[in-house]
């Protein structure tokens, strides 16, 4: 048997005869208040003995769920609208606790060969002390702070649109801020060694301590394109060869102004009600050829450029296209 200590401790009581009442769950230390300072890690607990995972998951339904727990296997809790908290100390293989609606936090003393917690909205904040060997993957939770001391090979971010700050210390070797509008900044203490994607992330520059490779969608880019696209043109598209990376900065120049730059072969002219609309064809080597249908909105005055498929070849078929319809369908009682 164990018993709680002052300073949430876990220690070996003597034993005594007769029933005892259930030891009550020690409270989770706050955070401190301190930028970059942890919570401090728990005493690991003497001689726990390791439970299957059917186990711990019939211990953790339990109404006072323990705050140890050592599985010996992969504990699998994803989907569980009853999950709410979990072991203050845990050690397990795999931690997978993906679209659990209710957790509001991870154990503050965590060792896991990876750990899955994605889509999980009431997850606001990660703290504590957390070692998992291969990746931590909180993909579209709520998160907003983490505030850690943390080390993994991987952690991914992607689509936590309320993240706002990373603190405490952070070591990874690949780290995943994709569509984490609302960060900002990188902190001192956050250590990347190989691959950074901050593809529609609110970054505009990387800090100087941080020199991991930069990726936008897993395709290797220059700061320059991560963060200054404006300062691209359709040339610089041009001179790319490889296909993926032209692809990125395609994306990040815009349709438009890539045409602006460049031109093109003009397939074809009509008119609809902004005026006269063109399709518009540029040829990429070991790559599908552009082929946009550049169209004025009568409305506004804006031109726009909208890719199509290639093998398209009328400006009525291209509209056609963009509206979900085939050209024998597209009778519109107006066009706009």
């Amino acid at each position: 048997m164990f018993r709680v200590q002052s300073g949430r401790h876990l220690v070996r009581s003597t034993r005594q005869d007769g029933p005892q009442p259930s030891p009550q769950r020690p409270a989770r230390p706050e955070p401190a208040s301190t930028a970059g300072a942890p919570a401090p890690a728990l005493t690991a607990p003497a001689a726990l003995t390791p439970v299957s995972p059917q186990e711990a998951r019939a211990l953790l339904r339990q109404a006072s769920p323990p705050a140890a727990l050592a599985v010996s296997g992969p504990l699998n809790l994803s989907g569980s609208a009853w999950l709410r908290i979990l072991p203050d100390w845990l050690r397990c293989e795999a931690l997978i606790v993906d679209d659990c609606p209710h957790l509001t936090a991870l154990p503050a003393d965590l060792h896991a060969g990876r750990v899955s917690a994605r889509r999980c909205p009431e997850l606001r904040e990660v703290t504590g002390r957390l070692s998992v060997r291969e990746g931590l993957n909180l993909s579209g939770s709520g998160v907003r702070t983490i505030h850690a001391d943390l080390h993994a090979t991987r952690l991914t971010l992607a689509r936590c649109r309320d993240l706002i700050n990373l603190a405490g210390t952070i070591s990874v070797s690949h780290l995943d801020v994709r569509g984490c509008a609302g960060l900002r900044d990188l902190p001192p203490s956050l250590h990347v060694t190989q691959t950074l994607d901050v593809a529609d992330s609110g970054l505009t520059a990387l800090p100087p301590h941080i020199r991991a490779g930069l990726r936008w969608n897993d395709v290797p880019v220059e700061p320059k394109v991560a963060f200054t696209p404006e300062l691209l043109t359709g040339h610089d598209v041009l001179r790319v060869r490889n296909v993926q990376r032209r692809r990125v900065l395609l994306d990040r120049i815009g349709v438009e102004k890539f045409l602006a730059d460049v031109g093109g072969l003009i397939l074809d002219r009509d008119e609809d009600a902004g005026g006269q609309r063109q399709l518009v064809r540029v040829p990429f080597d070991d790559d599908e050829d552009l082929v946009a249908v550049v169209v004025r909105c009568p409305s506004t005055g804006g031109t726009y450029a909208l890719r199509v498929p290639p093998h398209l070849r009328t400006c009525r078929d291209a509209v056609a296209w963009t509206a979900g319809l085939s050209a024998s369908e597209y009778h519109p009682v107006q066009e706009a």
